[in-house]
């Protein structure tokens, strides 16, 4: 080989290194994402957060009721929860995101599931008022409006655009089937058929697949994906028990963070890349179970040089059944 050409040669593979070397500079430097939960490791229900990573779990709430399910505003600077405290039974409330400023916003009882809408003038929860029901609110509790109004329905969860609602509903056709309805009440869509048991939906941040756990045959609790224009058929991205449910899809597009159910011992939040591979355990065992996993990224990028290249990598794959 000429010398002009061992140079050609040299370039052509220095340009990806440098590209992947800066991928991984910027991935390092950036605030890292955070995962807000809800874990019983102090012997109650009280909302923690932590990097994408597992590390750095601080404890937000400390009071005698329990507080769970957690969602973070998008600008990441409060977190709604639901709360037992005070005399009306399970209400919705607000704090900053480091614990103080606390707001109770709706004022009757058995009011749970808030969801932040992607602008943060809106939280979608559910109402127990006869049947559970889908609601929406403005961001400081007041302009109720009721959306759904058949079965019984749960488990909202916001499309990125903010225009459409994902949830479960059960009591109309079988078993709880994943639906889709806009922020105003109209063009409810149905996008599951199959009658196996579903919940927690969570769209990716192309508004493109709903993650969702599924009671799967002999596996328990699995992972799916489904196309939100209800195309095609389900994806299955963790296979085999234990249970692996609450998927919750990380704003980057690249990972789905779960909560792992073992029979006899406490639950524990894990992570996967968005094809279902990759699995990595975020929360240990501590006496306590950890849930309700719900993510805030200051920059909306990868955290690390590997969630970068699932991300790129993501972009141009369909997620893929993980082999396991």
């Amino acid at each position: 080989m000429s010398f002009k050409a061992e140079r050609f040669f040299a370039a052509a593979h220095l340009v990806p290194l440098l590209i992947l070397m800066q991928i991984a500079d910027n991935a390092f430097s950036a605030p890292p994402a955070k995962i807000a939960f809800t874990s019983t490791r102090g012997g109650n229900f009280e909302i923690y957060t932590m990097d994408s990573n597992g590390a750095n779990q601080v404890r937000l709430t400390d009071d005698t009721a329990y507080d769970v399910e957690p969602s973070w505003s998008p600008d990441g600077d409060r977190i709604t929860f639901v709360s037992a405290r005070g005399k009306r039974g399970l209400n919705i409330h607000v704090m900053d995101a480091d614990g103080r400023n606390l707001i109770e916003l709706t004022k009757e009882s058995s009011n749970t599931e808030p969801a932040w809408s992607p602008d943060g003038t809106k939280i979608a929860f559910i109402r127990a008022k006869g049947r559970l029901h889908v609601w929406v609110m403005d961001a400081d509790g007041g302009n109720l409006l009721q959306l759904t109004r058949l079965g019984a329905n749960y488990n909202p969860a916001w499309s990125p655009d903010g225009n459409r609602i994902a949830f479960v509903t059960r009591k109309r056709h079988g078993g709880p089937e994943i639906y889709v309805i806009d922020r105003h009440g109209d063009n409810e869509q149905r996008l599951t058929h199959d009658l196996e048991k579903k919940g927690h939906p969570s769209w990716s941040p192309d508004g493109q697949w709903i993650a969702h756990e599924s009671l799967h045959r002999g596996d328990g609790y699995q992972i799916f994906v489904v196309r939100t224009d209800g195309s095609g058929h389900r994806k299955q991205l963790t296979r085999k028990p234990p249970h692996k449910e609450r998927p919750a899809w990380s704003p980057d597009g690249g990972w789905i963070a779960y909560v792992e159910v073992i029979p006899n011992k406490n639950t524990t939040i894990h992570l996967m890349a968005a094809d279902g591979e990759y699995l990595k355990q975020l929360s240990e065992e501590h006496g306590g179970d950890d849930t309700d996993p719900d993510w805030y990224d200051p920059v909306g990028w990868a955290v690390s040089p590997a969630a970068s290249f699932v991300t790129i990598w993501g972009e141009i794959k369909e997620p893929n059944s993980a082999r396991r």
